[in-house]
């Protein structure tokens, strides 16, 4: 194990005996009475139950594990599921919590909880998900979560947690989902990190987080989901990336400072559906290879500093919906086989130094356009009459360019 890791580990552990030995909550009883006083003490918690669930079901008078959320084991009857997601709920979480020793489920999100996480959840070592998201917890992250390594989703997004992530989240070895987006998390991303070899989704977007993506998460290869948009990131990404992470589907690093070739390799990362790269410092061109991401619906590279011409092969993207490359120092013609990709949604190709005609045959290659963004390019020739046979299209922004006649029916952007 790494010395870092079992450094934190026994930091955690230290933290667990103090808990047990001193904490507020009994922890060494297990049966059904512990189990309903430790509801009955999280209803207590509540402040405001707008529907009134808690108030009108969790009553003394009949079984724990018939009231709304609650599931439970047939030998021993035991909680094993506090699920409350989506009901409005407000209040605070209270130590008794920890006593649910055999829950294996918990899942809170989308409700008005705040205050800090009690130490006492450092005793669900059952846990296998924990779902905290869409509340206004703060606070640090406790250290704690170390001890939980049967935790397999931990989702703490869109809340307010602050401080550094803790390096003791290395040792939650089983973790697939880990979900830490929208907080006011600061400092850099962990290597340990990359020790978790099981993750699939890994977000720690809208932060406040800095410094280079450790290298060693890219050696994650179970990697599906990684989002890292809106932080203050530096550094490029590694060439062989998608060698490396061959599941990937999601990529979004939108909102940094990451600098450096857009890899050469990109096509290779076979499954990949949104790619979005956009407000960085990328330089260089689109490599060729990206006609090869068949998969891909969504495709974000503009506010770079690229160079060149639109690729020839994106005209193989017969998955995409949504293209946007504006602000990107692209020049040359669009390619009329980008027109032929009939799934387009969007295209946001403005601000750039694009050059050459409208196709006329648009109106029937592109069945599903909604919004075209032209303008401010070098587009000549006429504009053609067949947008205002494009029933779907709801914006045309083509000002600043070189064409020449009218438009039908269609929300002109000047």
């Amino acid at each position: 194990m790494d010395k870092t890791c079992f450094l934190s580990l026994l930091a955690v552990f230290l933290v667990q005996c103090y808990i047990t030995c001193s904490g507020s909550a009994p922890m060494n009883v297990s049966n059904y009475t512990t189990d309903q006083s430790a509801l009955l003490a999280f209803k207590a918690h509540i402040t405001f139950d707008p529907h009134d669930i808690l108030a009108n079901n969790w009553s003394i008078t009949t079984s724990i594990c018939h009231w709304i959320g609650v599931s439970c084991s047939e030998q021993p009857r035991r909680v094993t599921a506090l699920s409350l997601p989506n009901l409005g709920l407000e209040g605070t979480l209270p130590p008794h919590i920890g006593n649910l020793s055999f829950l294996v489920e918990f899942n809170i999100s989308n409700n008005s909880f705040h205050g800090h996480l009690p130490n006492e959840l450092a005793q669900l070592h059952h846990l296998k998900l924990m779902d905290l998201s869409f509340n206004d917890f703060n606070g640090v992250i406790p250290s704690w979560f170390g001890i939980l390594t049967e935790i397999r989703y931990l989702r703490l997004a869109n809340n307010s947690f602050t401080g550094f992530i803790p390096l003791s989240l290395c040792n939650m070895s089983r973790l697939e989902s880990l979900d830490l987006g929208y907080n006011f998390l600061q400092g850099n991303i962990p290597e340990e990190i990359g020790n978790l070899r099981k993750l699939k989704l890994l977000n720690m977007g809208f932060n406040k987080l800095s410094g280079p993506i450790p290298s060693t998460i890219f050696n994650v290869s179970s990697l599906q989901f990684i989002r890292f948009s809106s932080n203050n990131l530096t550094g490029s990404l590694p060439d062989d990336l998608c060698y490396r992470l061959p599941k990937l589907e999601f990529l979004r690093l939108s909102w940094n400072e990451l600098y450096g070739q857009i890899p050469l390799t990109l096509g290779d990362c076979k499954q990949l559906q949104i790619l979005s790269l956009s407000f960085n410092k990328f330089t260089g061109s689109i490599p060729r290879g990206i006609g090869n991401l068949t998969m891909l619906k969504e495709l974000y590279i503009g506010y770079n500093n690229l160079e060149g011409e639109l690729p020839l092969e994106m005209g193989k993207l017969r998955s995409l919906e949504i293209f946007a490359s504006q602000n990107a120092s692209l020049k040359g013609l669009i390619p009329s086989t980008v027109f032929n990709i009939s799934s387009l949604r969007w295209i946001h190709i403005h601000n750039n130094n694009l050059s050459g005609s409208l196709p006329l045959s648009m109106r029937y290659n592109l069945p599903m356009l909604e919004e075209l963004y032209l303008y401010n390019n070098k587009l000549m020739g006429s504009i053609p009459k067949e947008f205002g046979n494009i029933t779907s299209l709801k914006i045309l922004s083509i000002a600043q360019n070189k064409l020449t006649g009218r438009y039908h029916s269609i929300y002109l952007i000047l």
